[in-house]
This record gives C-alpha cells, sequence and structure tokens, in this order.
C-alpha cells in the first residue's frame, strides 16, 4: 500500500513541473557489463527496469546521470585516495581501458538529451566539479536519488545533498547494492532523516506524481 498520504508537507512538491532533477549515478560498464572489471555484479541490474520508468515519467531535461571515473594512474592521487587506488588499480584505465567508465547501452538512447555530469573520482556525486553548477542552473531544489551503490556512491551523495540544504528522495527499488545487507543498512540510515528524505519506490512515486499533477 503507499505511503503518500502519510508524508511530511513537502513530498506535495515533489511535481513532474517542480523543480526536481532524478540523479542517476554510476550506471557504468565498470560495475555492470565488463567481464574484465574485478567490481562487475549482474545482480545491479535489476534496477534498470525501474530507473528507465523513472526517465519516462520525470522527464529527460530533468535527469543527470553521473559517472565514477578512476584516475590513469593511480600514482597521480594525493593521501588516502593515493591508497584506494593502488589497492584498486585493476579499475583503473591502465587495465580496463576507458569503455568501462561508459554508462552502460541500456541508457545510451536518454544520454545525448540529458545531461551527463564531469568526472567524480569518489563516493558523492558533489566531488563531480561541475554536478552543482548543473543543478543550480535547473534551480534544482528536489533531488531525486537512483543507481549503484546504495550504501556507498548513493549513501554519500545523499548525505552530501541534506547537509547542502536538499529535499531529498531516495527510490529504494531504483538502488542497488553488491553487499548482502548493503539496502537494508543504507536504509536504516536514510530514516535517521524523516523532515527532508523521502524513502519511497518506483511505483509509489510514480503514483503521486499522477496525484499531484
Amino acid at each position: 500500500m503507499s505511503n503518500i498520504l502519510t508524508v511530511p508537507e513537502w513530498h506535495a512538491d515533489v511535481k513532474t513541473s517542480s523543480k526536481i532533477t532524478l540523479v542517476v549515478i554510476d550506471m557504468q560498464k565498470l560495475f555492470l557489463t565488463d567481464k574484465e572489471s574485478p567490481w562487475i555484479d549482474k545482480k545491479l541490474l535489476s534496477v534498470i527496469p525501474n530507473i528507465e520508468k523513472l526517465i519516462k515519467t520525470i522527464e529527460i531535461q530533468n535527469v543527470i546521470f553521473t559517472r565514477f571515473i578512476p584516475p590513469k594512474n593511480w600514482q597521480d592521487e594525493q593521501d588516502s585516495w593515493k591508497t584506494y587506488y593502488r589497492i584498486n588499480q585493476k579499475i583503473t584505465p591502465n587495465f580496463l581501458g576507458t569503455k568501462a567508465s561508459e554508462i552502460i547501452d541500456e541508457f545510451t538512447p536518454y544520454i545525448s538529451n540529458s545531461v551527463v555530469a564531469s568526472r567524480k573520482k569518489s563516493a558523492s556525486i558533489f566531488m563531480a566539479g561541475n554536478f552543482q553548477s548543473k543543478i543550480k542552473k535547473k534551480s534544482t531544489k528536489i533531488l531525486i536519488f537512483s543507481g549503484i551503490e546504495t550504501d556507498y556512491c548513493v549513501l554519500s551523495s545523499v548525505l552530501d545533498a541534506i547537509h547542502l540544504g536538499y529535499y531529498v528522495v531516495v527510490v529504494m527499488d531504483a538502488c542497488a547494492s553488491s553487499k548482502k545487507q548493503g539496502q537494508k543498512h543504507a536504509k536504516g540510515i536514510f530514516e535517521r532523516f524523516p523532515e527532508q528524505l523521502w524513502i519511497t519506490s518506483t511505483d509509489d512515486l510514480i503514483d503521486h506524481f499522477q496525484k499531484y499533477n
């Protein structure tokens, strides 16, 4: 059963005609389809249909795709990130090439008419150099999150968004984790921010749009 009637008042402002942006986080070959990648996990592919439903409902001009792009050489990084990429150097372009960082083919039809944020080298989308400028240009007030991984890049991005004052919607069945308890643990953290964060599902959010538009 939908929980639309019990949510805080600001949820009524989540409309396809309002200042919203759907963020599709890191749906890349590196994680989903590149057989040479040590990080590939095919169960993450399960969220593709729900993300496509959201894109078609929210409309492509209100969508931003993000990409996690490792440095070519781990030696180029600083401090703890240098250690991180030294340990995980098999996911760098030196090993996998540049195509691994591309967004998967299923979303290719949408990319030309949407925005792809510039490279981010760590978890949060706010580490992508032009992400904030892109959403400010759109006058975004509400960020809707989908993509991977729920307990890493999505979680980091959501927390930054809240700290920066955005209202946040997390569409749980349009997000996925490679870790068995990842989804559950991330949801537990999201539940700590009920005033600013709405946890919902794809169908409930689409029903909400139909009700308020």
